[in-house]
């Protein structure tokens, strides 16, 4: 990779017919750009359903204003049970570390939430959460989300 991009940046200046700085950066710029765009890519691959990824989307959709109006709640007319959070571990059904990632942000997205940590080991995610929840509602609902993001994406 190393001696690929020294050639291609050498060409480049060459190219050019100057040795300047800006010549310099600029082949530091395009090679970083080609080498990126064509590069080979190892391991699992994803493709996105179109049908499952709009179901996911509505979902998180859906989430968003229901968690919305649970934080504004919370600011405008606090109670107890509205200000108290707690760390929720749910374990995910998917042994991907891919879907793992797109639930944890569409958790972080919502508001009144933030996913804290996931360990691949054991595929638990740690969830922390504003506002008394029941817990296996709580689970239900992430690894319902689970199963629309694996639906969303699928392996190559």
């Amino acid at each position: 990779m190393i001696p690929r991009s020294l050639a291609l940046g050498a060409m480049w200046v060459a190219l050019w017919g100057d040795m300047s700085i800006a010549n310099v950066v600029s082949a530091m710029v395009v090679v970083s750009l080609v080498s990126w765009l064509f590069a080979e890519r190892s391991g699992t691959r994803y493709q996105v359903r179109l049908v499952g990824a709009v179901r996911a989307l509505f979902y998180v959709g859906w989430s968003l204003v229901a968690s919305s109006v649970r934080v504004v709640l919370a600011v405008l007319a606090p109670t107890p049970q509205r200000m108290a959070t707690s760390v929720q571990e749910v374990r995910l059904a998917e042994s991907s570390s891919f879907i793992a990632a797109i639930v944890a942000n569409a958790i972080t997205l919502t508001p009144g939430t933030m996913s804290l940590e996931y360990d691949p080991a054991t595929e638990v995610l740690s969830v922390h959460v504003l506002g008394e929840v029941e817990e296996q509602q709580f689970r239900r609902q992430v690894l319902h989300l689970e199963r629309l993001v694996a639906r969303a994406v699928s392996k190559r």
